[in-house]
């Protein structure tokens, strides 16, 4: 006769036990240990634990031994890990079985609930026990201010990042690259961004205009202990006089119809003052209706004199079958304020002059609403990026239906943030076009633009990751690399250093890059996650900013545990 025992929830670990009645054999207990030999429900995917099942046996065979089997399970379900062959002597009471120093990695695929299952047999009973733990995937990429960013204006200097897996963040920020040498500064901050005091208590902690100072920010766990870094970025502030201040802005973005017409291209009015000391030249402005250029961006404005305004028609179309969008007027322009360079309005059906006096609304919205109405005013090409991504909050004081479009400016700007980003467990990556999905790199052929390449080293984080910035790449989009052995790793590293190439055991690593295209404009390219979808490995990247009359194209080489099959490249900053 077969029995369920049910021990119930001890400690968070749920334990079941399947036996026979009067057997010999009886369940003790499994757990999952940290390196410290704690029992623990969550770990992260860079960290060790050990596997132990313990139990008692009534009848002592001078013949038999206890066989253990201990197995995990992915959040899927599919066996991702085996361990067979430890045995103990079937002597009379307690016994047990533990394998130590397993690396979470060996089996980590995604993030979410894996099972242990252990299994103790003696003859022909068998004892089996399971319990649940949570892995999560910690990360920290830093966004605001960008790597090598100079005379900064920001006040107060708020600084960002993206980041998953931990519980709170440390930013340190020095006066060296070696960070922890004498640190002017330390902060602790719960989400993804982190005010510099205006007035700090500390005198060395006041900033001082046109020195370099340098920043990283590290993940750290319930208890405390760091889980995750960020590399280490620089910036310098700006020592302003008034009359000397550069800033140009956006201050105006209307739609001059009377009423919004979908069938016809909508007509907008981008007003353009510059506010700052000194004259600009070289300026343009480019604008977009739910994530589409409107068919005159972008626009030359040419000479704007200090204190000067100018007004610059647009016309655009609504995407098919839309029945509302966002329209974005942005600046391509690196100035001292760089957060009043862009304006958004939000057009509807019942956008015009006639719907202005009743568009306001003051009930506040879900969080659940407000993420449905950012998708809907990304657009369908920034809402298939999200596709299978998650957050756990999204940061905007008081903001109600009538606040939507300064929600979007928030965004845009980065005051406003996106926190804990995740993948969901079921994601499926969105069907597309063929031609529109990047291709990786065979392992002896490179893209013709590696004979263009003239890239310097800007950046090394412990031999792990490469980036910088180049001025010679010609093509308008992204170049994606999947290193796999020495000898295209030498060829590769040569393009961009005298140096000798760093030695990479690509029995176990692989090396993938990114270099920006020419036409993204961007100021920094990151890799900010590898996940499995089916058969393929996907590396996850994103760009950030615009680089204005700057012509460098960034680039980042990272290291990687060794993946087979194929290869896939996602951007999913909803600026795609």
């Amino acid at each position: 006769m077969k029995i369920f025992r049910y021990f119930g929830l001890m400690a968070g670990l749920l334990f079941i036990n399947y036996s026979s009645a009067g057997a010999a054999l009886t369940a003790g207990g499994a757990a999952a240990l940290d390196g410290s030999g704690n029992q623990r429900t969550a770990f992260t995917n860079v960290e060790t634990l050990a596997l132990r099942q313990a139990v008692n046996n009534s009848v002592a065979s001078a013949t038999e031994r206890i066989q253990f089997k201990f197995t995990i399970y992915n959040p899927s379900g599919g066996a991702v890990f085996r361990q067979e062959g430890n045995s103990t002597g079937a002597v009379q009471g307690n016994s047990n079985s533990q394998l130590a120093g397993l690396a979470i990695s060996r089996f980590y695929s995604v993030p979410g609930v894996y099972k242990f299952r252990a299994e103790a047999a003696l003859g022909a009973e068998t004892v089996t026990q399971e319990v649940s733990f949570q892995v999560s995937s910690p990360n920290i990429n830093l966004i605001y201010p960008p790597y090598g960013a100079r005379g900064l204006t920001d006040k107060p200097l708020i600084f960002r990042w993206v980041a998953s897996g931990a519980s709170t963040y440390k930013i340190t920020v020095a006066e060296s690259a070696g960070i922890y040498d004498n640190p002017v500064h330390t902060g602790n901050a719960s989400g993804g961004m982190y005010a510099y005091p205006e007035n700090p208590t500390g005198p060395r902690e006041q900033l001082v205009p046109d020195l370099v100072y340098y920043w990283k920010v590290e993940g750290l766990d319930p208890v405390g202990m760091k889980i995750a870094e960020s590399t280490v970025y620089s910036f310098s502030l700006k020592a302003l006089a008034s009359s000397q201040s550069r800033n140009v802005s956006v201050i105006a973005l209307e739609m001059t119809d009377s009423k919004a017409d979908f069938t016809r291209p909508l007509h907008f009015r981008a007003v353009v003052q510059n506010t700052g000391g000194t004259n600009e030249a070289g300026i343009s402005i480019k604008m977009s209706l739910s994530g589409l250029p409107s068919q005159d961006s972008p626009k030359n404005i040419g000479m704007l004199n200090a204190g000067e305004s100018r007004e610059i028609p647009f016309m655009a179309f609504m995407p098919e079958g839309q029945v509302e969008g966002l329209a974005v007027a942005c600046l391509d322009i690196f100035d001292d304020n760089i957060q009043d360079n862009c304006k958004t309005k939000l057009i509807n059906k019942g956008a015009g002059e006639a719907a202005a006096a009743d568009s306001e609304e003051t009930r506040k919205l879900s969080y659940q609403e407000i993420w449905d109405e950012i998708l809907k005013r990304l657009g369908p090409e920034a809402s298939r990026a999200l596709e299978g991504y998650t957050f756990d909050s999204i940061e905007c004081a008081n903001c109600s239906a009538g606040e939507l479009n300064e929600l979007m400016l928030s965004l845009i700007n980065g005051s406003a943030s996106l926190t804990g980003a995740a993948v969901s467990e079921d994601y499926q990556p969105a069907q597309t076009a063929a031609a529109d999905q990047p291709k990786p790199e065979e392992e002896e052929a490179a893209p013709e633009e590696e004979t263009e390449l003239d890239l310097t080293i800007l950046e090394k984080s412990k031999g792990e990751e490469w980036s910088g910035y180049t001025n010679s790449v010609k093509s308008q989009e992204p170049v994606f690399y999947t290193i796999k052995s020495q000898k295209v790793w030498e060829k590769v590293w040569g393009l961009f250093s005298s140096e000798e190439a760093p030695v990479v055991d690509f029995g176990e690593k692989l090396v993938v890059g990114i270099i920006a295209g020419v036409g993204n404009k961007a100021d920094s390219v990151r890799i900010i996650a590898r996940r499995k979808v089916g058969e393929a490995t996907v590396f996850d990247y994103y760009m950030t900013g615009a680089a204005g009359e700057n012509t460098a194209v960034p680039y980042i080489f990272r290291l990687y545990d060794k993946a087979d099959g194929k290869i896939e490249f996602k951007r999913i900053d909803v600026g795609k």
